[in-house]
């Protein structure tokens, strides 16, 4: 019986590590193409915004570690230059009728559900045979990747073309991710570093009242797509539950779907062409395209009730709490 468990698991196994040895060299030849952020404003022509955002990285840093005791780390102390393209794809997948998704088994951070690749043609083939098992899948480009403090984790060129309130919160939900993170817990993860990283924006620009007016207003815009998607996520489980046993449900799905995009369409929100995207990426996902919402979104209610209740708005309490005690409410 050991010996059968044994041929069984071997495949399994086999593949994880030659997954986890391909992401090991995509990592190192990120971390081999970094250089100093010094030597990148020397050699590259940049923006007055791009150098702002270079400029403001060890304030974020500092900052992060003073004001919200952070753990010190080395991360972002490099940039690497991305060329414009993407560096990393995320891979994540749901139950064609169902928004269940799909989860993978790793070492260390435990149970997750997505799956990066540093190579576009490795991940469109996951998404793909995914496809084949009958999930509904989403493929796309990141901006940003911890890896929980194992190496030292450089600036993405990409993000420097971020607007000053977006670019903080990118590097303080990260950096949080170094200093917090829970095994096996990927939403709380995400939704907790999220939470902090918009908290500590706001705090960080308080002096900067132009760049947090502007940042409020686009993350307002966020707020109503984000509760739009989650709104929509549970009208489309009941609506699961609903048709689970009729025949021409693939059809229904599809007239539902539509009609979600409809209605996405209708938001009020300044950049009409981020909608525009955000329909086509819905309509090709579908369940999907949920998954990431609920993923970073779906608990920021509760986490303010309960960062109002037990810590008083107090950030840095929130911060510290965690580190000490993880996960208890």
């Amino acid at each position: 019986m050991i010996f059968f468990c044994s041929l069984v698991f071997i495949p399994f196994y086999l593949q994880t590590i030659i997954y986890l040895f391909g992401q090991a060299q995509g990592q190192f030849k990120v971390l081999y193409n970094t250089q100093s952020i010094q030597s990148f404003k020397k050699t590259n022509p940049l923006s007055p915004n791009q150098i702002q955002n270079l400029n403001l990285v060890e304030q974020i840093k500092k900052y992060s570690v003073d004001s919200l005791d952070y753990l010190p780390t080395d991360n972002f102390s490099k940039i690497v230059n991305q060329f414009q393209a993407p560096s990393l794809w995320v891979v994540t997948a749901s139950e064609a009728f169902s928004l269940k998704p799909y989860y993978w088994y790793f070492p260390i951070v435990g149970r997750v559900n997505y799956k990066g690749f540093f190579d576009k043609i490795k991940a469109q083939a996951e998404a793909l045979e995914l496809q084949k098992l009958g999930y509904d899948t989403e493929l796309s480009a990141v901006s940003a990747w911890s890896t929980l403090g194992w190496f030292s984790d450089p600036v993405l060129s990409n993000t420097l073309k971020y607007e000053k309130g977006q670019f903080c919160n990118l590097l303080f939900h990260e950096l949080f991710h170094a200093t917090y993170y829970a095994p096996s817990s990927v939403n709380f993860n995400e939704n907790i570093a999220s939470f902090i990283a918009h908290k500590a924006t706001i705090q960080f620009l308080k002096e900067d009242t132009v760049s947090l007016d502007v940042y409020l207003t686009n993350y307002n815009d966020n707020l109503k797509l984000e509760y739009f998607m989650l709104e929509q996520a549970k009208a489309l489980k009941m609506f699961y539950k609903l048709t689970t046993t009729q025949k021409n449900k693939i059809q229904l799905k599809q007239q539902y779907f539509s009609k979600i995009a409809e209605k996405l369409m209708q938001i009020q929100i300044k950049n009409k062409r981020r909608l525009k995207e955000k329909t086509k990426a819905l309509l090709k996902s579908k369940n999907a395209y949920f998954i990431g919402f609920e993923q970073y979104h779906g608990l920021q209610d509760s986490l303010e009730i309960v960062f109002n209740k037990n810590y008083k708005g107090q950030l840095k309490k929130l911060v510290q709490h965690l580190k000490l005690n993880g996960i208890n409410y």
